[in-house]
């Protein structure tokens, strides 16, 4: 194994099941076995411990009762032959071990203790997750949920063997009291549970080990989402010919701005400007002019008064964005009718969303951004509830039932058009801020203006408004502003 471990993750991503089912023909393809995988697995952790530990390092390998053991042991074998001084803590009697994990268990000679109690944690600097692997789901059993919620706040690194357990390697569903690594190593593929939503901070850093599997792996799976890298982004930003003049950008018009509600349209009016749409008019409640003009003076601000107004605008503009700061009072429902009306390509947001869950529609051409609020009040009138938890497939029911393509935001941001998922890969915790949606709203409204197909400017958007907002971040993420995210875009986009 050249490279037993890298943080260059592919651009694919699969389901547990597949690689459940999957893993051992890949192996035969390769010219080998499960039990050599168990070994290589068990080797890629030991290696990133030897690489990032001093030999003074005190291991502790927690071992659940299945394979995800047996690379356990495995890890506890390797560390010990290498002068680390460690312990495994059998969560399960490691009598009832089978296979090549009740091997691995048998080739281990090291110190073994079936209680917490017997040992000093405060002397670990290293704590390994065995216990559960690719096939978990559901809840935790009480003994390991007490075992965690103890080692979940040790100040150490604690790492993950292929999925931290306790957590939903398909879905993202995160178990009570799972564990809370700083590191996981993902074996052979990417699962997609492992990079969106609350899942992404119990993953921690995470690492990949194909075990020399990964290309025949690729060979027999069809991926069930993408992970676009950062090279195939670039690559797509709409390119601009040096004769080229604003009408050629297309012309952006955004509808919002309740009374009193002047900043989401602001914001996300800027947004579409800086991701470079050549012309961008706001249609807002008559009270919000002078601020939504204030400081952006290359806005186009009409005042409306009534849905009357909006159709002269519409006939003007390229692309809608709907709902920034829109209210749900009569005046923003006559709004949202009006606009709801045109074949124009759109983007909807915020209230226009809460004002699309009380009347259902598909429509063409259009692009949803619902958080996970939104999400569930978008799905709320069906009649058998989908599990919230389970992010992929509440973003395809609402891409399949509103006929569009659709961001479920949140960590790992997940755009869906029918059966096609992405997930998102840039991004951090500084987004937890005020009008971050809106300007979202706004990237995508500008990239559409531009020619862009609604999936690939979506896709990019997404990419681009997390990337701004980690550029953005390096002066601190606490008390990071949608504002601060302009001029990363701009410089984003080139």
């Amino acid at each position: 194994m050249a490279n037993e471990y890298t943080d260059n993750l592919p651009q694919f991503a699969y389901s547990a099941q597949q690689v459940q089912q999957y893993e051992a023909k890949a192996a035969k393809l390769s010219g080998t076995d499960l039990s050599t995988l168990m070994k290589r697995a068990g080797t890629a952790a030991f290696r990133f411990i030897e690489n990032s530990q001093p030999k003074s390092s005190h291991i502790l390998v927690i071992t659940g009762k299945g394979n995800n053991a047996g690379d356990g042991f495995v890890v506890a074998q390797l560390c010990q032959q290498a002068g680390f001084s460690v312990t495994v803590f059998a969560l399960f009697a490691p009598e009832s071990l089978t296979g090549d994990a009740q091997q691995a268990f048998s080739q281990y000679q090291g110190a073994l203790v079936f209680s917490l109690n017997e040992v000093e944690l405060s002397q670990f600097t290293v704590v390994v997750d065995g216990v559960f692997g690719t096939g978990f789901r559901g809840e935790l059993p009480d003994h390991v949920c007490l075992c965690f919620d103890k080692i979940n706040k040790l100040p150490v690194t604690r790492l993950a063997l292929d999925v931290p357990s306790g957590l939903n390697a398909t879905t993202g569903e995160v178990a009570a009291s799972a564990f809370l690594a700083t590191k996981t190593i993902t074996f052979i593929a990417l699962k997609q549970g492992l990079l969106s939503g609350s899942a992404k901070r119990f993953v921690g850093k995470l690492l990949l080990a194909d075990l020399d599997v990964g290309e025949a792996f690729k060979t027999l799976v069809t991926p069930t989402s993408n992970y676009l890298n950062h090279e195939t982004f670039m690559a797509a930003r709409p390119q601009r010919a040096l004769d080229s003049y604003k009408n050629a950008h297309g012309h952006v018009l955004l509808i919002g701005g309740n009374r009193g509600m002047a900043g989401a349209i602001r914001l996300a009016a800027e947004a579409a400007l800086r991701a470079g749409a050549g012309l961008v008019s706001v249609a807002t409640h008559p009270d919000n002019i002078a601020s939504v003009l204030q400081g952006r003076f290359e806005l186009m601000v009409h005042g409306v008064e009534s849905a009357n107004e909006l159709s002269p605008l519409m006939k003007k503009a390229s692309v809608i964005v709907l709902g920034p700061g829109l209210g749900q009072d009569a005046w923003a429902k006559s709004l949202f009718n009006c606009a709801m009306a045109t074949e124009l390509p759109m983007v909807m947001d915020a209230d226009g969303l809460n004002c699309l869950a009380h009347a259902p529609r598909q429509k063409s051409n259009w692009v949803l951004t619902p958080h996970l609020g939104e999400a569930r009040r978008l799905l709320s009138h069906l009649e058998t509830p989908l599990n919230e938890h389970d992010r992929f497939a509440m973003a395809k029911k609402i891409s399949h039932e509103y006929g569009a393509v659709t961001v479920l935001k949140g960590p790992g941001s997940l755009i869906s058009e029918g059966e096609r998922i992405n997930i998102n890969r840039s991004g951090c915790a500084g987004m937890a801020s005020a009008g971050m949606g809106d300007v979202l709203s706004g990237i995508i409204g500008g990239l559409i203006a531009q020619g862009m197909e609604a999936f690939a400017a979506t896709n990019l958007a997404v990419y681009i408004h997390g990337l701004a907002a980690e550029q953005a971040a390096n002066d601190g993420e606490k008390g990071m502003l949608a504002g601060d995210l302009f001029e990363h875009i701009r410089g984003v986009l080139g």
